[in-house]
């Protein structure tokens, strides 16, 4: 008679609350699984976060799904917690010290390094030439305003774009409020605006103000614009003339495959619209068209050259045209004369008017998806509002900060300028289900990273130690017994010699 495996009488030990056998396979695999992810969770996950907590303002602790609990920086001011993509620190208007020298609307904006320049614009007595500059820092304060190069002629209301740092004025109405076919470009000198020059090559076809101008990687698109005749449906290129060093703009040519539409798909004029580049698409937002003012938003797709992409692989394949974003895509409101700009993947409509003529304070925002470029909805948050309501603003964006400079009321040019911090702080602190968030040092440069390898260190090396003593623990029954015995203050048996065997 063969043998039994197990002797009559034996019971198997059971492990797992009763689903597993002590001695199988299956409980060593569970049990080297443990102690696997132990080692890693010591060795690995330890030391990792000692690291991150020397050097990060703060540090994911856990998986943090669903934060119950929030708090954010006093810094943020009364924003949400945390703060939705896209929203701003609340704006701030700056003190009568450095207030322009009079007030400006319609005017464009660049930034040259930390420099602010404010190009033309209409003031108390109607379009001028002059140029006003200051100097920003890396808070976002600025100092007094200064006259800087000017003109060559007065301009108001031009299409403002800049090509690899130099600043372009399109257009724009002339001293006697009439549309020009002008371009002035700067000169620079280690970034500094020096003075204007008129590029009678790049004139326009037809005299125009009110259109919008991006600067892609393949020139410059002009869409719109208002002229003699009305508005304007035409977009326009000024490629970049190849090999050319620094960048060299050709002539304009007109894409009628391009004419702008409306929201039912027709060929119709746009101007005084807010315009922007963000990944691969051109959006123009609002603006006034002849069905009167609108919150539709076009978009133009290009390809990774900065060029219209056609719908099949061909090269005489047809150009996509402009798309009507509808519904949700469009903003909540008609907006005319906003200032616009973008910034890390969304784009901003700030101010304007309604169609009535009356400035409002409102900022929507929109981030657009970033594999199709749709955009979704349009957000606002009252704590986003402007201080004061105003049109015809001028911004521009410097490091972290957005500026709104200038503007109009119903009172007539203004002088202050708004500032708003782009970069709100993330909550500082959060408990969530099971995980949380919590603040860091965040020493910086070289001192934080050497003290964030010796944090590691030493955390791993206490890590190992712990390893060393687990090991000897479950190898020493007795000794186990006699430790949980004292921990327990002889609540539990005491060990006896038996206990190692």
């Amino acid at each position: 008679m063969a043998q039994r495996a197990i002797p009559s009488g034996t019971t198997r030990r059971r492990t797992a609350f009763g689903l597993l056998d002590a001695d199988g396979w299956a409980a060593a695999f569970w049990k080297g699984m443990f102690w696997f992810a132990t080692v890693l969770f010591l060795l690995g996950y330890l030391p990792n976060i000692a690291l991150y907590l020397t050097i990060r303002e703060t540090v994911q602790i856990g998986y943090n799904v669903i934060s119950v609990v929030n708090l954010c920086d006093a810094a943020n001011g009364d924003l949400p917690c945390p703060v939705p993509a896209g929203a701003v620190v609340p704006w701030q208007a700056s003190p009568p010290e450095v207030a322009l020298p009079e007030g400006r609307a319609d005017a464009g904006a660049f930034q040259g390094g930390l420099d602010l320049y404010l190009v033309g614009g209409t003031g108390p007595t109607g379009p001028t030439a002059s140029v006003l500059k200051t100097t920003t820092t890396e808070d976002g304060n600025f100092g007094p305003w200064s006259e800087g190069a000017p003109l060559p002629e007065p301009r108001t209301d031009a299409a403002f774009v800049a090509v690899n740092g130099r600043p372009f004025v399109i257009g724009g109405l002339d001293a006697e409020g009439a549309p020009t076919t002008t371009v002035y470009a700067a000169t620079l000198e280690e970034g500094a605006v020096t003075g204007w020059e008129e590029l009678e090559a790049l004139s326009l076809k037809a005299p125009v103000s009110g259109a919008m101008a991006v600067a892609t990687t393949s020139g410059i698109y002009l869409m719109g614009g208002a002229g003699a005749d009305g508005l304007s449906a035409s977009t326009w290129q000024a490629g970049i003339k190849p090999d050319s060093d620094p960048p060299e703009l050709v002539p304009w040519v007109e894409r009628p495959e391009l004419t702008l539409p409306d929201a039912t798909g027709q060929p119709n004029g746009r101007a005084h619209a807010a315009a922007g580049l963000i990944g691969d698409g051109i959006y123009v937002v609002g603006g006034e068209t002849t069905l009167g003012p609108t919150g539709d938003v076009l978009r133009l797709h290009l390809d990774d050259e900065g060029n219209p992409v056609r719908s099949g692989e061909a090269p005489d394949a047809p150009i996509v045209p402009w798309a009507v974003s509808l519904g949700a895509s469009s903003l909540p409101a008609a907006r005319v004369d906003a200032a616009g700009f973008t910034n890390g993947g969304a784009i901003y409509v700030v101010g304007g008017h309604d169609g009535t003529g009356t400035p409002v304070a409102t900022t929507y925002w929109a981030v657009p998806e970033a594999t199709t470029g749709d955009i979704a909805a349009w957000q606002t948050l009252s704590q986003d509002d402007l201080p004061s309501a105003r049109v015809a603003g001028s911004a521009a964006v410097v490091g972290a900060h957005a500026y709104v400079v200038g503007g109009a009321d119903s009172a007539g040019p203004l002088t202050d300028t708004l500032r708003a911090n782009l970069a709100p702080k993330a909550p500082f602190f959060q408990l969530g289900l099971i995980g949380a968030t919590v603040p860091g040092l965040a020493i910086p440069g070289a001192i934080g990273i050497q003290l964030a390898e010796l944090n590691a260190s030493l955390v791993a090396t206490g890590a190992f130690v712990v390893l060393i003593a687990l090991a000897v623990l479950l190898q020493r029954p007795r000794l186990r017994g006699r430790l949980l015995h004292t921990l327990s203050r002889g609540r539990t048996k005491a060990p006896t010699p038996e206990d190692d065997y």
